[in-house]
């Protein structure tokens, strides 16, 4: 990664500096890199059911199940990867480096994916993805939160959930649609065009931090003002060991004293860098707020890959559909995306508390009730159709919302005017919030796939629900912070 910041790194004003450098560039950015992402996750969905057969020899009764492994298999890399992306992202000072090497791990996945004859190249394909999904979301949301000002975070993160819910609309529909028409190379090429568009936006972007260099010429500046493009943008640096002076130079260079220069008593022994290392993930592990929202992000990431796994076999074994069917399956369930900025807004407004609770209180009547679909019928169709919608409009309630605490929570009891806020472990935060996502992905298809083979879809069903009712008192306790209730007698003391 040394070598690569060397390249990246020129003394001359880049061209287009301040469209660049924009915070709304670096969050289409960030928001198209989780669109490719979960696009590339999601096209084969629908595809899978019926090239496993044809192209890896998988007899018809083993589908669901290795459907099943190979999404387990992939929250299982997103689960190893996150913790040590997280790590390496906070302690880097470019955020943009780490996106790039994302693209060697997704553009691998998809050439794996591609050429997959058998179950192996599968495996080592969906493994690669979910390393790169680390990757992603773990720098690509510290980036965002890098990028923009606090009060505008909510509907930042309202965009990014808005491009993730268009790639599981978009990527199980067109996956089938292109597989029934073009074949199953045609879904690739189109995968390798978007991953096309996403590199060139990766490659583009200048981080507010290096655009600092060219912008400000003063020699004397507050971290916090900023001009032009990058105005009310916090700046933050990457923390180092205990002690260590940090200097901002001409060409905003971070360094420290070197050696022979740092007295005895202020080098950092080894057991401080060990507690500079953990001491903050234990301290972001410690807030009940971050631990709700990684527990509302495990069950948002456990019903969406259960569906995954069993909504294309649902619909293929009970409606009889083909691999587009598969795919407009989906399309209910992921319509209400479009909400998410409007969402993201509220969220700003009001707060996470009652978005996500509410969120989880409509999932579980439509969820429960997605049980008593199992005819071939018109009106159960239409039914099914209905509950996913309410489903997927509960989903919008928790994304964003949830996405958006992790960086709160993050930054919860801490001083704003302290000036080591710039040491806040944004990266680490979301490498948990990663952590939590791969572990509901491998849950997931474990839960929706095994059970529907063992005790079918309305078991299924219910247990999701089960699952989402439980959750709604989490989140009324301790998401935004603690439950506070107003007790009357109280008040009248008091007045």
């Amino acid at each position: 990664m040394a070598l690569l910041a060397s390249l990246l790194r020129s003394e001359k004003r880049p061209v287009f500096l301040e469209i660049r450098s924009s915070a709304g560039l670096i969050v289409t950015t960030a928001s198209f890199a989780t669109f490719t992402d979960v696009f590339l996750y999601a096209v084969i969905v629908p595809v899978l059911p019926f090239s496993l057969s044809g192209r890896a020899g998988v007899a018809e009764d083993q589908v669901q199940y290795w459907i099943s492994i190979s999404l387990a298999v992939y929250g299982a890399a997103l689960l190893a990867s996150s913790p040590i992306w997280g790590y390496l992202a906070d302690r880097i000072r470019n955020r943009k480096i780490p996106m790039l090497v994302g693209l060697i791990f997704l553009t691998g996945s998809t050439v794996f994916l591609c050429l997959a004859t058998n179950i192996a190249m599968l495996l080592v394909g969906r493994v690669l993805q979910g390393c790169s999904a680390a990757l992603t979301w773990t720098v690509g949301l510290a980036l965002v939160v890098d990028s923009v000002d606090a009060s505008q975070l909510g509907m930042a993160t309202g965009w990014v959930g808005m491009a993730t819910s268009l790639g599981v609309l978009l990527a199980p529909l067109l996956g089938g649609l292109v597989y029934e028409n073009g074949g199953y190379y045609s879904v690739f090429a189109m995968c390798f065009g978007i991953l096309a568009v996403d590199i060139a936006l990766r490659i583009a972007i200048i981080e507010v931090k290096e655009a600092k260099r060219w912008i400000d010429k003063t020699p004397v500046q507050s971290t916090t003002e900023m001009s032009g493009a990058i105005k009310d943008v916090v700046t933050k640096s990457e923390p180092t060991g205990d002690d260590a002076v940090q200097r901002v130079g001409k060409d905003n260079t971070m360094t420290e004293m070197s050696e022979d220069t740092t007295p005895n008593h202020n080098r950092p022994s080894p057991a401080s860098k060990h507690n500079h290392v953990v001491g903050p993930l234990i301290g972001l592990l410690r807030k009940p707020r971050l631990l709700a929202a990684l527990w509302g992000t495990l069950v948002h990431a456990i019903i969406q890959t259960s569906f995954d796994s069993t909504l294309p076999l649902f619909v293929k074994s009970t409606f009889h559909w083909d691999s587009t069917g598969a795919g407009l399956a989906f399309l209910p369930l992921v319509a209400p995306c479009f909400t998410s900025p409007l969402i993201g807004i509220m969220n700003d407004k009001y707060g996470p508390k009652w978005l996500a609770t509410s969120g989880f209180i409509i999932a579980t009547p439509f969820l429960i009730s997605l049980r008593f679909v199992s005819e071939d019928s018109i009106n159960h169709k239409i039914m099914m159709c209905g509950l996913l919608v309410g489903v997927g409009l509960a989903v919008a309630l928790v994304f964003g919302p949830l996405m958006a605490e992790i960086s709160w929570s993050a930054v919860d009891g801490m001083d704003p005017t302290q000036d080591d806020m710039s040491a806040v472990p944004y990266a680490q935060a979301y490498g948990l919030y990663n952590m939590a996502f791969s572990g509901g992905c491998m849950l997931g298809p474990i839960l929706g796939g095994l059970i529907r083979d063992r005790a079918g879809w309305p078991t299924v069903c219910w247990v999701l629900g089960l699952i989402t009712a439980a959750s709604t008192i989490t989140q009324a306790l301790w998401i935004g912070g603690p439950l506070k209730l107003k007790l009357p007698g109280r008040a009248g003391e008091s007045s």
